[in-house]
């Protein structure tokens, strides 16, 4: 190679190596696609690019959830809400406690089970406050413990209570958020011995309005109650 082409080549490499420079990786990159070069290493035949641009089908993709574990889910029909997120049980009065689903699919509430026990076989639950979160967002109504239970301990009705709308909707628990409750104790003797509490399942979206608008839950759905 004569004098004048080494210049020539070496004038070449110096402006692709400051374009280089410039582009930087991720403009690289694109090119590369754009010019056939998925893999960025050589690999045998058959084999997967070790540090290429495409990624392989597995089937899998977009599952938040396998499918048997919807349908468990599903079939069970209720949610416990039962993991303590903040305070403690028993509840002294004067504070509360803050109560969380755990990972669930997507599911649609209907009304809610609460069973607590008062010490000293106290019957001042107008005192218990019921506030219910979707992660940290209120939803629209605040309730109380003599909304369940009448002055004898015994429970009112079928002893459940809607969860309140959100937004005047209703409301609709996605895969990715929680379910929460704050049960406050706001009188001044009594603690709360023990909580239990679920939420039912809506047998569809219509349900939750049911409900929530204090009729029986599940009215007007299949397999529901039209009292």
């Amino acid at each position: 190679m004569d004098i004048e082409k080494q210049e020539t080549v070496k004038l070449l490499g110096r402006e692709i190596a400051e374009n280089l420079v410039r582009m930087g990786s991720v403009e690289i990159a694109q090119n590369l696609a754009r010019m056939g070069g998925v893999g960025a290493l050589p690999t045998t035949e058959g084999d997967l690019p070790a540090c290429g641009m495409g990624v392989p089908k597995i089937g899998c993709e977009n599952l938040l959830y396998a499918p048997i574990t919807v349908a468990r889910f599903y079939r069970g029909g209720r949610t416990n809400i039962d993991q303590v997120v903040e305070g403690q049980i028993p509840l002294a009065p004067g504070s509360s406690v803050v109560l969380s689903q755990a990972a669930y699919p997507p599911w649609p509430t209907a009304c809610y089970v609460l069973r607590y026990r008062l010490a000293n076989n106290a019957n001042n639950h107008d005192d218990i406050r019921i506030e219910w979160f979707v992660d940290t967002e209120p939803l629209d109504a605040i309730q109380y413990g003599s909304e369940i239970y009448n002055n004898d301990n015994t429970v009112i009705g079928e002893g459940k209570l809607p969860i309140p709308l959100a937004m005047g909707e209703h409301c609709c628990i996605g895969g990715n958020n929680r379910l929460r409750v704050r049960i406050s104790h706001l009188g001044n003797a009594n603690q709360i011995e023990n909580i239990r509490l679920h939420v039912e399942h809506a047998n569809a979206v219509k349900c939750c309005s049911s409900c929530a608008a204090g009729r029986s839950c599940q009215r007007g759905c299949k397999g529901g109650s039209e009292k």
